[in-house]
């Protein structure tokens, strides 16, 4: 589990708002200002999961937590949580924990809102504010008292009173690292304390000390400042160590929400109002005006983690909304567009385009239609109220259409373009044709030539040319693949073993059907037959003979590929004198180097003539991979 955490605030039954005044900064400056209507009754609090990109959400009288998008658009809604509460983020499990102090419980959400399992408390602990520090989670009670849930634990249940730190209310929690800290938001002048998680036994780092009424609290990300916000003006960073005071913000009379984003700035809230500070500065350089009727509720600030938008809950009984505060950098603008592939000239194109909440509607856009004869710009001139749009287009000619949509962007808003273009034409079918060199059966190793040849088509040129020899134990393979040339012409060159069949494919275009055609070409194997043991080798009738004394059983060995179950029949003849007559013959099993050893045995008889060699049969040599292929005889004879 992270040590980190997205701060958690105290659930609004236990923090009262005020309408103290507006704080005081030069004058409202121009900003991203945005509200969504919450299905909510009450607000309890609020934390950003920067992963799933949630916002949620929990409302203790509805009994219910929501999560909803970065444009406050609910995702997912969990129901029968009476009494809901605080929430605190797990940064490293992605998990979301929610105390239940009704149920004496906290409950766990998976990153996308989902409930994944519920801890029990012992006693009478009733869990109401969260906090993570020193890798567990860490629970405030009514009484003021601090208890711990460590989920990886053996005793996985929620202790009670685990820190005392002298607080009499239930305490506003957060952390970060190994530091919690807690304030009591109804004492006056009010008390934080900060307590070292890191040891099985939490020490009290700084004891509470009066601090103003502190109604908020927020780490800095580095954990060297700890933000206290609250009544009387308060709005002050402190030093963890000691809780002495590090820098006072120009404040209102009464804050009730503070939260600390990445790059370090401050946003301090009132009931009516919400400023920015930038790093290191004390005096207000951003200010938003809380636009829904009732009051900013208290600690419902919330930074996007990494990111330049500020989350804010305000509203009152009967309505809440989510506003969205794009401070301090502009909010990145997202537009999209979507286009058919192709149109058929005739017919008529939607295309479908939105820009990505929470784009405010009425800013400026420009899109253009591009073709052969020109541009011209389209409507809408404007962001639309829901962000999205449509575009019909019934082009007159063939060729490229093109779209643009341009947000120029402003002191808020990033600029951004998308472009889609897509094809306009007719779908005509052509033609492809594939030859091969030579003809009739080609010998073992034999390289063949290859030529496709492509008809006309709309874009693609492409032709890729496939050997698949005959076999299981051999792949499909590309041999070539490249654009025709002006007569439409692919060539290629392939050597080939064993029958092969091989494609040319055109995979098609827009408005060109993809087209594959295919040849098979027979191969003759490789069988050859030798005989050793012979004394000498001489020519009888002007063919070499191999002559053997007859007391010597010729060796014979004949190879061929090396093919799992493949056979060959070899067969022996002799000379009657007339003509040549088969002696012997049968099928004989090669090994797995592809070869077959036999030797003559017996008696022989002098002069006599003899001749073997080894045949290929297709399809019962024990496969088809190779055309019928006859290997050399070879000749002997015996002598005294």
């Amino acid at each position: 589990m992270s040590h980190r955490m997205v701060r958690a605030a105290l659930t609004a039954a236990l923090v009262a708002g005020s309408t103290a005044a507006v704080l005081g900064v030069p004058g409202p400056a121009r900003a991203v200002d945005l509200t969504t209507t919450l299905p909510i009754a009450s607000f309890g609090d609020i934390v950003v999961n920067p992963e799933s990109r949630l916002i949620f959400i929990s409302d203790p009288v509805g009994g219910k937590l929501i999560t909803t998008d970065y444009a406050g658009v609910v995702k997912k809604t969990t129901i029968n949580l009476p009494g809901i509460a605080g929430l605190a983020f797990d940064a490293d499990g992605g998990e979301v924990y929610a105390a239940r102090p009704d149920a004496k419980e906290i409950s766990v959400f998976k990153k996308d809102g989902s409930p994944t399992q519920n801890f029990t408390a012992s006693g009478n602990a009733k869990p109401v504010s969260l906090a993570v520090a020193g890798g567990r989670v860490w629970f405030g009670e009514a009484d003021g008292g601090i208890g711990r849930l460590d989920p990886g634990g053996d005793e996985p249940d929620l202790t009670p009173d685990v820190v005392t730190t002298g607080l009499d209310a239930t305490p506003v929690l957060i952390g970060e690292g190994d530091l919690l800290a807690a304030a009591d938001p109804s004492a006056t002048p009010g008390a934080v304390a900060v307590v070292n998680v890191a040891a099985g036994t939490p020490a009290v780092v700084s004891a509470p000390v009066g601090a103003g009424q502190a109604k908020a609290l927020a780490f800095s990300p580095d954990g060297d400042r700890l933000l206290v916000a609250g009544s009387e003006g308060l709005a002050r960073a402190l030093k963890p160590a000691d809780v002495s005071t590090l820098q006072n913000y120009t404040a209102a009379a009464d804050n009730n929400a503070v939260a600390v984003g990445s790059t370090g700035a401050v946003a301090v809230g009132t009931s009516k109002a919400v400023s920015v500070f930038a790093p290191g500065s004390a005096t207000a350089t951003k200010q938003f005006t809380v636009k829904t009727p009732g009051v900013l509720q208290p600690g419902s600030l919330a930074w996007e983690p990494g990111g330049p938008r500020l989350f804010g809950v305000s509203g009152e009984a009967g309505r809440f909304d989510l506003q969205i505060f794009g401070d301090p950098a502009k909010l990145v603008t997202k537009v999209t567009l979507t286009a058919p592939a192709k149109l058929e000239l005739g017919r008529t194109a939607t295309l479908a385009g939105s820009f990505a909440a929470p784009i405010p509607a009425g800013l400026p856009v420009v899109i253009t239609r591009k073709d052969a004869a020109g541009s011209r710009r389209v409507s809408p001139n404007v962001v639309p109220a829901n962000g999205q749009f449509t575009i019909t287009d019934k082009p007159a000619r063939s060729g490229t259409v093109t779209y643009t949509v341009a947000f120029a962007g402003n002191a808020d808003y990033s600029p951004a373009t998308v472009t889609k273009s897509f094809a306009v034409g007719t779908t005509k079918p052509t033609t492809l044709a594939l030859a091969r060199g030579g003809s009739g059966v080609l010998a073992y190793g034999k390289t063949v030539s290859l030529t496709a040849r492509l008809g006309s088509t709309h874009s693609n040129r492409v032709v890729e040319i496939w050997a698949d020899p005959f076999g299981g134990d051999q792949v499909n393979r590309l041999v070539r693949r490249a654009t025709a040339n002006k007569q439409g012409v692919v060539t290629a060159t392939f050597k080939v073993t064993r029958n092969t069949t091989f494609s040319a494919v055109f995979a098609g275009d827009a408005f060109t059907p993809a087209r594959t055609v295919k040849t098979t070409v027979p191969v003759r194997t490789s069988v050859t037959t030798s005989i050793s043991r012979s004394y000498k080798v001489a020519k009888i009738g002007g063919v070499s003979y191999h002559h053997l004394r007859k007391t010597v059983d010729p060796y014979i060995t004949t190879k061929s590929p090396a093919v799992p179950g493949r056979s060959v029949y070899l067969q022996l003849e002799y000379f009657n004198g007339q003509k040549w007559k088969v002696w012997q013959a049968g099928y004989f099993g090669i090994n797995e180097y592809g070869n077959l050893y036999n030797e003559l045995s017996g008696t022989h008889t002098a002069g006599v003539r003899y001749r073997i060699r080894a045949i290929y049969l297709y399809a019962k040599s024990g496969d088809t991979f190779n055309a019928t292929t006859y290997g050399n005889y070879q000749y002997f004879t015996f002598t005294k």
